[in-house]
């Protein structure tokens, strides 16, 4: 008898044994190797969990009631995506903290992923600091620029308690005319290969042990850039007999493209919508003038360029205007030098398949 009851305890003891193996998280202990902890997680995830955790939703539609009951693996803001409007910093990781307590409420307690389009700084964040977009940033030759700009972005974005930056963009436009153009470094696939340090940048120094190929998580512009002495003087769109009347010196007239994002900025003939070109003839025509283009991309200018002394292609600059204005109180306004460092080359007429500097 007792050797019966022996038996029966072992075997209840075995029971209670694996039951408490079989309940032991693997997939949230740290120590645990990577693969092992994949394993186990996968074995205990429904199919419908495991749709949830492969799709992403734009945080517009998300509640932390959604996050916990669909298991869903990641949000994302796109352009223009935010908490409520001027949101700060503080606002954001409330708002990126509150999805992830629904999604760690969940049965299986899945963090997820927050990702956003931090294409050129963290752009959709109120007071973040605006870098020049890819466009501009091409023309610069300078990968170590780039790889500096990727880490001040990483730094914003983190402040929001974001782990995710969509970037970067590593688009090759060869025609202009397309929308998202200003997103490409160059039409050279080695001057966009060379600018992929923004990655390094973004995500920190590759570790050195880590295996190839694997992921790892790592005031007024020129009133501040002339002389104190100088006499300024704005005025949106004048016409020539204001210019005439006012003795100027010189003039800067800037014009650009409306503002766009993505394929609503597919342009067919790529010309400078007014009130730019009127500005151009009514200012130019009677002063020595610099002519700075905002834009994503070439547009043609060709037809203004007689009367314009000195032309800036100033692309997408950001919030960080104060180099451009530095830059233009350097030009020598009796000498044009020719363009060395436009990204995507300078069309002639918007029909063209070939394009000219």
């Amino acid at each position: 008898m007792g050797k019966v009851s022996a038996i029966l305890v072992g075997l209840l003891l075995l029971c209670v044994l694996g039951e408490a193996v079989q309940n032991l998280e693997i997939y949230k202990d740290p120590t645990q190797p990577i693969y092992m902890r994949i394993k186990d997680l996968m074995g205990r995830m429904s199919l419908a969990e495991k749709i949830g955790q492969m799709t992403q939703i734009d945080r517009s539609v998300a509640t932390p009631e959604i996050m916990k009951e669909f298991s869903i693996g990641s949000l994302l803001s796109g352009g223009g995506s935010v908490p409520l409007p001027q949101a700060t910093a503080e606002d954001w990781i409330h708002m990126v903290n509150d999805f992830q307590k629904g999604s760690l409420s969940s049965r299986l307690g899945i963090p997820m992923i927050y990702g956003i389009d931090a294409v050129h700084g963290h752009n959709s964040v109120y007071k973040a600091t605006i870098f020049p977009h890819n466009v501009g940033l091409g023309a610069t030759r300078d990968p170590e620029l780039v790889k500096r700009i990727g880490a001040a972005t990483a730094l914003e974005v983190r402040a929001t308690g974001i782990q995710y930056a969509f970037a970067p963009c590593i688009a090759v436009c060869r025609d202009p005319r397309w929308g998202r153009c200003y997103e490409s470094y160059s039409e050279d696939p080695k001057i966009v290969k060379a600018m992929t340090t923004i990655i390094t940048g973004l995500q920190g120094e590759i570790p050195t042990n880590s295996r190839a190929g694997m992921p790892y998580v790592g005031g007024n512009a020129i009133s501040a850039a002339i002389d104190p002495s100088t006499e300024l003087v704005y005025r949106e769109n004048p016409d020539a007999e204001f210019v005439k009347s006012g003795n100027f010196s010189y003039a800067i007239v800037v014009v650009g493209e409306h503002p766009y994002a993505e394929t609503a900025g597919d342009n067919s003939n790529l010309t400078i919508p007014e009130p730019g070109p009127s500005t151009i003839t009514n200012v130019c025509g009677g002063i020595k003038c610099v002519v700075v283009v905002i834009s994503g991309r070439p547009l043609v200018i060709q037809p203004y360029l007689p009367s314009i002394s000195a032309l800036v292609a100033a692309w997408l600059p950001g919030s960080e205007g104060q180099g451009e204005a530095t830059s233009l109180f350097f030009l020598n306004f009796s000498v044009i030098a020719p363009a060395t460092a436009i990204a995507p080359p300078w069309s002639q007429s918007p029909s063209e398949d070939s394009f000219v500097c």
